[in-house]
């Protein structure tokens, strides 16, 4: 198991990868921030609609909206495994997301080119002949802008245990 603090923030994981992929992300976009808070609630608001477009364009495969959310370098990281973007994009056609529903969504900016979304999450549905894990997931997915738009780089479910 990692420990990592952040910001007074003692977070564990049991997967070196999202580590990894958080520290580089502290690196890159470790400028203060600037922007005041009713600044940061539009963003983060403006963000997540994003991420709800993610779901929408996932849900109907549309890979070319997917790549414009979620860019090539980007780490998803399911209960069946850790998947890159383009991994996703060339199964996403044996992908059948039939329904999903989500709680309400709420997020941060660390920096004002970072936004760290979570929420709770059901989805049903299939990939190939298995059926997704059942219940309920804790969704987080990290959103960064480059080059004048916001980008999904990183998403991670966690079940929730019974």
């Amino acid at each position: 198991m990692f420990i990592f603090h952040y910001r007074g923030i003692q977070l564990f994981d049991y997967n070196p990868l999202f580590l990894e992929s958080l520290m580089k992300l502290k690196r890159q976009t470790s400028k203060p921030l600037a922007k005041s808070s009713r600044e940061q609630a539009a963003t983060i608001k403006k963000v997540i609609k994003l991420e709800k477009l993610v779901w929408k364009v996932a849900q109907e495969r549309d890979a070319t909206a997917f790549e414009e959310l979620v860019p090539a370098d980007a780490i998803m990281i399911f209960q069946s495994g850790i998947m890159r973007q383009p991994d996703y994009l060339k199964t996403m056609k044996e992908r059948t997301i039939a329904h999903y529903e989500f709680g309400p969504i709420r997020g941060f900016m660390p920096t004002n080119s970072t936004v760290i979304l979570f929420y709770r999450a059901v989805r049903i549905g299939h990939e190939g002949s298995r059926k997704f894990p059942q219940g309920t997931v804790v969704e987080s997915t990290t959103w960064v802008k480059r080059k004048g738009r916001w980008v999904a780089v990183l998403n991670q479910e966690t079940p929730i245990s019974k």
